[in-house]
């Protein structure tokens, strides 16, 4: 696919690449949207003065060209403006400063969402609420699950929710076993006592996920949909410890 020279000037720039070091939190906010059915993610994160004004951002963008100069564009349009006018951003000024073909304008759009999950956290982190992300399971998967991991208490801590695929062939989700050798490097949702565990980065393509079970004479197999995606489907096979 052929970019025009301006998408490509905010992809070859990447000044804004990066994220603010964590002593800094309490003055940032983060948002991380991403598409299920294009496998683009972005993370952007947004560092306010003691006014509420933007004095600078960063971002990591999961995707192709036009998304992360949709990114790059949108760091450098944010800064010096306060809440109200980083708002007012638009997906159409951020798609016609790059001249996006009209089927890569959704990274524009998904550039816009980022903004308003950035601000949105950053508010609620001002008024001491926290994001909590939601995972949907059935009676009978969740009880699968607990005794897969009382088969392996000894190695299991809970079960790793991941993704594979990207860019524009969409995402396909399995579950696995987690151990604590990397349980520091993700977060976590707890199910009745079960933690559910993920990586930071793909939050957006798990959040309100639907997880069922499929049960023959042959077998077993997880079945997990997205709304906004369709169906995958996790095979038993996939769930191993180690």
């Amino acid at each position: 696919m052929r970019y025009d020279t301006n998408t490509l000037k905010y992809y070859d720039k990447l000044s804004n690449i990066g994220t603010f070091d964590k002593n800094l939190d309490d003055k940032v906010g983060t948002g991380i949207v991403g598409s299920p059915l294009c496998g683009d993610v972005m993370k952007l994160q947004l560092l306010f003065n003691e006014n509420d004004v933007i004095i600078d951002a960063k971002c990591k963008v999961f995707g192709c060209v036009s998304a992360i100069a949709s990114m790059e564009y949108t760091c450098d349009a944010l800064k010096n403006k306060t809440i109200p006018d980083a708002l007012s951003l638009t997906n159409d000024e951020v798609a016609d400063s790059l001249n996006l073909t009209q089927i890569k304008r959704h990274c524009s759009v998904l550039a816009k969402e980022a903004v308003q999950a950035a601000i949105d956290n950053y508010i609620k982190k001002k008024a001491g609420v926290s994001d909590t992300i939601l995972i949907n399971i059935t009676e009978k998967a969740m009880k699968k699950i607990d005794e897969l991991i009382k088969e392996n208490q000894q190695n299991c801590i809970g079960i790793s929710i991941d993704t594979q695929n990207g860019g524009c062939s969409g995402i396909e989700y399995y579950l696995s076993y987690q151990t604590n050798e990397d349980s520091d490097n993700k977060k976590y949702a707890e199910i009745n006592g079960t933690k559910f565990f993920y990586l930071e980065e793909i939050e957006p393509l798990i959040n309100g996920i639907n997880i069922d079970i499929a049960e023959s004479d042959f077998g077993y197999s997880f079945l997990i949909s997205n709304p906004n995606q369709g169906t995958g489907t996790c095979e038993n096979c996939t769930c191993k410890c180690g």
